[in-house]
C-alpha cells in the first residue's frame, strides 16, 4: 500500500514466509533399514548353520575315525605282547613302530604307557638275545665327543643310536640319545625312551656285574626305571648290590649285620664285589669268622661254632684251625656236664698255660 503524500512515500512489501524443516527419521524408523536387518539376520542364521553343520561333520568324522582305530590298535597291541612271549622281538618293534606312526593321536594315556613298556621289553630282549660284533665307526662316536654343536638331522642321529646300542655301546648310545632329545624333544619319544631304558639298564648291569662299581650301577638302574619298569634280573642285581654295600657299612662295626647282609649276598651272587675286589663270598667268610670270634670272647661257643664252621665250609684256615678245635671243645663242655668226659675222638684239647687261652683275631681287609 502506497500513500503519497507531500513530506513521505510509505510502501508495503509482501512478508516471505520461511519453510520448515522436516525432521530425519532414525534408523531403525526407515524401511529399508528394517530390510537390510533382515538380510543380515538371515545371513548371520545361514552361517551360523553352517557351522554347526560343519563341526557336526569334523565330530562325526572323528568319532568315525577312533571306533575304528580303537579295534585296530588292541589288535596289534595284543599280537604284540604275544610276539614278545613267543621271542619274536623283532615283528614286535615292527607293530609297535606301527602304532605310534600311524595311531598315536587315538591312544589313550594307558595305552601309551603300555606302549612304552612293550617297546622297552623288546629292545632289552633283542640286546640280551643278540650277540652283535658291530663296533662304532669314527662318524658314529665322533660327534658325541667333540663339544661343537651337532647340526645333523634328527634321523641320522636315531639311527646312530640304534647303531650303537646294537654294538653294545652304552655310553656313546647315551650321549646320542642326549643329543638328539636336546635338538628335538618330541621326536620318537617313545622309541628314545625305549633306547635310554636299555641303555642304562645294560650300563648299569654291565657297571654292578664287571666293574664292581656299584653305586654308579645301582644310579644307571635307578634312571632307567624312569623309563619302564626294571626287569626282575635287573632288579635283584640292584638289589644285591645294595646288600652288599649295606653289608660293607657294617665292616668292623657290627659283625652280626655284615653276616647277614653278605650271606644273603653271596648265595645268589658269590663274584659281586665292590672297589676293594673282595667278591661277596670272601665278605661273609671273614666277617663269620670275626662275628664268630666275637660270640666265642662272649663265652657262647656253641653258635661260634656255627659260624667258624660256616667260614671253614667255604674255604680251609691252617692258622684258624687250632682256634676252631678249642671253641668245638668248649661248646662240648658247655652241652656236658663237668663230670662227663669228652669223647676220645676229640683230637686236642683245652688249652694250657703258655698256650693259645682264647680265640684269636683274623686280620680283616679294609671296607
Amino acid at each position: 500500500m502506497e500513500k503519497n503524500n507531500e513530506n513521505e512515500i510509505e510502501v508495503t512489501k509482501p512478508i516471505k514466509k520461511k519453510k520448515e524443516k522436516k525432521p530425519k527419521k532414525k534408523f531403525f524408523e526407515r524401511r529399508f533399514s528394517w530390510f537390510l536387518m533382515g538380510i543380515l539376520l538371515c545371513l548371520l542364521i545361514l552361517i551360523i548353520g553352517m557351522l554347526f553343520g560343519v563341526w557336526g561333520g569334523i565330530n562325526e568324522r572323528v568319532e568315525l575315525a577312533e571306533t575304528q582305530a580303537v579295534p585296530k590298535i588292541e589288535t596289534q597291541l595284543e599280537s604284540a605282547r604275544l610276539d614278545i612271549e613267543e621271542e619274536r622281538y623283532e615283528v614286535a618293534l615292527s607293530r609297535l613302530d606301527w602304532i605310534l606312526e600311524e595311531m598315536v593321536e587315538y591312544l589313550s594315556d594307558a595305552q601309551l604307557t603300555e606302549v612304552g613298556e612293550l617297546y622297552s621289553q623288546a629292545l632289552l630282549n633283542i640286546s640280551i638275545s643278540t650277540n652283535a660284533t658291530l663296533q662304532p665307526t669314527p662318524t658314529l662316536a665322533e660327534p658325541t665327543l667333540t663339544p661343537t654343536p651337532d647340526l645333523r638331522g634328527e634321523e641320522e642321529i636315531f639311527v646312530n643310536a640304534q647303531a650303537l646300542i646294537a654294538s653294545e655301546s652304552w655310553n656313546e648310545a647315551i650321549q646320542m640319545l642326549e643329543s638328539l632329545r636336546e635338538k628335538n624333544m618330541d621326536y620318537k619319544a617313545v622309541q628314545v625312551d625305549g633306547m635310554f631304558y636299555v641303555a642304562l639298564r645294560n650300563r648299569g648291569v654291565k657297571k654292578i656285574l664287571e666293574e664292581g662299581s656299584l653305586e654308579p650301577g645301582i644310579y644307571d638302574l635307578t634312571l632307567a626305571e624312569q623309563f619302564a619298569p626294571l626287569d626282575s634280573e635287573a632288579d635283584g642285581y640292584r638289589t644285591w648290590a645294595r646288600f652288599y654295600l649295606t653289608g660293607a657299612s657294617y665292616w668292623g662295626v657290627n659283625w652280626s649285620q655284615a653276616v647277614y647282609y653278605f650271606e644273603q649276598v653271596y648265595q645268589a651272587f658269590p663274584y659281586m664285589m665292590d672297589g676293594s675286589n673282595i667278591s661277596a663270598t670272601q665278605r661273609f667268610r671273614l666277617s663269620a669268622v670275626n662275628y664268630g670270634l666275637e660270640l666265642a670272647a662272649a663265652g657262647d661257643y656253641c653258635a661260634a661254632q656255627e659260624y667258624i664252621d660256616k667260614a671253614l665250609a667255604i674255604q680251609s684256615d691252617a692258622e684258624l684251625q687250632p682256634t676252631a678245635q678249642w671253641v668245638i671243645d668248649k661248646c662240648y663242655r658247655q652241652q656236658n656236664p663237668p663230670t662227663k668226659e669228652p669223647p676220645t675222638a676229640t683230637p686236642t684239647q683245652e688249652p694250657t698255660d703258655g698256650e693259645t687261652t682264647g680265640p684269636t683275631a683274623t686280620s680283616t681287609p679294609a671296607p
